[in-house]
């Protein structure tokens, strides 16, 4: 029987610059300190958090009107639920190409809306066309009170295989 190799969760991070840290003073941390970008994804139980700032966001998404940028003030934290999740076997080629709707909500200071979207789980196919151990989670977040407003990343997924059954 074939390994399995289970993605029960995954979680990324993208830091700002080292010289962003040089707003850091004593007794009191700017938010320089915080990822711009954190994703954390539980397949098992059907979750998304994405937390992050918002500019950050807007800009990292070409086709958003320049205008969206300052909707929301600093970082915004977004809650979805993951429609039909599960731990995926990579070693599974049939698991290319699984598409995940998702539901929820973005926060941010006092305000509360809903977004939805699709996350999007693709491997990276070799030169051959053969199933490869790289993949590559996409997903994309529509906030529902805003046109024309997009958040969307393409991740890549590094497989450890230190126990040979979670990632």
């Amino acid at each position: 029987m074939k390994k399995q190799t289970l993605l029960t969760q995954f979680e990324y991070s993208i830091f700002p610059p080292a010289f962003t840290m040089a707003g850091i003073k004593s007794n009191y941390i700017v938010a320089e300190h915080l990822p711009i970008l954190k994703v954390t994804i539980d397949f098992e139980n059907g979750n998304l958090k994405l937390e992050g700032d918002w500019h950050f966001m807007m800009v990292s998404n070409k086709h958003n009107e320049p205008g969206l940028r300052d909707y929301h003030k600093g970082r915004v934290q977004i809650e979805t639920a993951l429609c039909n999740s599960l731990a995926i076997n990579l070693n599974d080629a049939r698991n290319d190409g699984l598409i995940f709707r998702i539901e929820g909500t973005i926060k941010e200071s006092g305000f509360l809306g809903p977004c939805s979207g699709l996350l999007v789980l693709d491997n990276v196919r070799a030169f051959n066309g053969l199933i490869s151990d790289q993949w590559n989670i996409s997903f994309y977040l529509y906030d529902q009170q805003l046109n024309d407003c997009e958040i969307k990343f393409k991740l890549p997924v590094y497989i450890t295989d230190t126990d040979g059954n979670k990632n």
